[in-house]
């Protein structure tokens, strides 16, 4: 079982508010208020912003719902993953869009940024399993990370990394360093510093290596931009 730390809140924030009214409906005598924590409180709001996304285009795909139950098994272990994933089933037969804001807004003020980039990258994986990402998913996510408070450049930029990643075009790496074309050599190296620092895995301290992997890619992606600028401007 990985120990999975995205969080480092006081106990029991998640039992007031949208989430709590969530985890005690779907959760009942299962996981009693004891058993529960900052963790498993946390892994079901990913399940719930998962769902919200899947169901955006007005379907549920099943590469969808594997991406999920996939990242959940590799994370946090078979048996677990299935207890959550047959929650997630239930959480897909419900209308949770009048929550999404509530349910954000109590996210972000209990977890960190890094953790919240982390979520908005997860969100993109799960509406983009089927390669092809609609623009109904792609809006849900934006709106999810307005109320997250993760600003347009970050969005644009992990949008960019994940959406246009196979892509050559040069403006594409300047949207990953939050960049215009016009941006002045200094101008660049600072976004590339600033954006290395940002999403270099060794921010997220005592995660499992599903969850770093996912900030490793970011890093990656941010050092590629910035080497295909200079490379192109020498």
């Amino acid at each position: 079982m990985s120990n999975v730390k995205w969080i480092g809140a006081a106990a029991g924030w998640f039992f007031g508010g949208p989430i709590g009214a969530i985890v005690g409906l779907y959760i009942g005598s299962k996981l009693s208020r004891g058993s529960m924590n900052n963790q498993k409180a946390f892994e079901i709001c990913l399940l719930i912003l998962s769902s919200v996304v899947i169901k955006a285009d007005g379907r549920v795909l099943k590469s969808e719902l594997n991406y999920v139950k996939k990242f959940f098994t590799n994370t946090f272990g078979a048996k677990k993953s299935n207890e959550y994933f047959r929650m997630f089933n239930n959480l897909n037969k419900q209308d949770l869009n009048s929550k999404l804001r509530q349910v954000c807004l109590q996210l972000n003020g209990n977890i960190n940024h890094s953790s919240r980039l982390e979520i908005i990258h997860f969100l993109f994986g799960v509406a983009g399993s089927d390669n092809e990402i609609h623009p109904k998913e792609i809006e849900t996510i934006n709106r999810i990370a307005m109320y997250m408070n993760i600003n347009s450049y970050d969005f644009e930029s992990i949008k960019s990394m994940l959406i246009e990643k196979r892509s050559t075009n040069s403006e594409n790496w300047y949207k990953i360093l939050g960049l215009t074309r016009d941006a002045s050599d200094a101008e660049v190296k600072k976004a590339y510093r600033k954006m290395a620092v940002k999403y270099h895995p060794d921010k997220l301290i005592g995660v499992s290596e599903d969850i770093k992997n996912l900030a490793e890619e970011k890093f990656l992606a941010v050092k590629e931009a910035y080497e295909q600028i200079i490379k192109s401007r020498n």
